[in-house]
């Protein structure tokens, strides 16, 4: 197993601040990498049955604050560093796949003005097209709600995340089969965590050592 810092109230801000460069790397550099041409994905009739709503893009955004949302209100450390570190590797296995099998998808109309306007057009600055499948916002997510189901928190446990991976094809950021796929990769890298990682506690401070 990999040995690595356990996550607590103590330094989880310095654990999301690098979680997210961590993320920022290795998506953004999955996109500037192919081993193949992209390929762009054909929405399914569940697609074709989902209304393009651009005001979800909130709903969308909303991901960051789930995130270090569930990291924080997890119910224990163990839990919090579970959480964590399934991010991460589903980040790492999603890059991977982003690498060596890319897609795509064509980015719709947005509105230009109002702060919808302006929330589309941060969105479409910092994000890629590229990147669709597996969907590492439904991946996300799910991950995320599993941290607050353990907490007890069932209804923000279901309902955020359910809401979150619904935006992704009411944007029309991702198809359906993007979804099922981050759901299934959720799933994974929650179930592998455990097996591959161990966490190690602070040592406690020697006060006579100190003296």
């Amino acid at each position: 197993m990999i040995a690595v810092p356990l996550v607590h109230p103590a330094n989880q801000g310095r654990a999301l601040a690098l979680g997210y460069l961590a993320f920022t790397a290795l998506y953004l550099g999955a996109a500037a990498v192919h081993a193949r041409v992209p390929v762009t994905l054909s929405p399914s009739a569940v697609d074709a049955a989902t209304p393009y709503l651009d005001w979800s893009i909130w709903v969308y955004l909303t991901q960051f604050l789930l995130l270090p949302a569930a990291i924080v209100l997890a119910r224990d450390d163990g839990d919090r560093s579970r959480a964590y570190y399934a991010m991460l590797a589903a980040t790492v296995i999603a890059a991977a796949v982003f690498v060596t099998w890319p897609t795509r998808l064509e980015r719709p109309a947005v509105p230009e003005t109002g702060l919808t306007g302006l929330a589309w057009a941060v969105l479409y600055a910092a994000d890629t097209q590229l990147n669709c499948f597996p969907s590492l916002h439904a991946a996300l997510a799910a991950i995320a709600g599993g941290a607050l189901w353990r907490a007890g928190r069932r209804a923000a446990a279901l309902a955020w995340p359910a809401l979150v991976v619904a935006s992704t094809l009411s944007t029309k950021q991702h198809v359906f089969v993007d979804a099922v796929g981050g759901l299934a990769l959720a799933a994974l890298a929650w179930t592998l965590t455990p097996r591959l990682f161990r966490y190690e506690r602070p040592k406690p401070v020697d006060d006579a050592a100190r003296i």
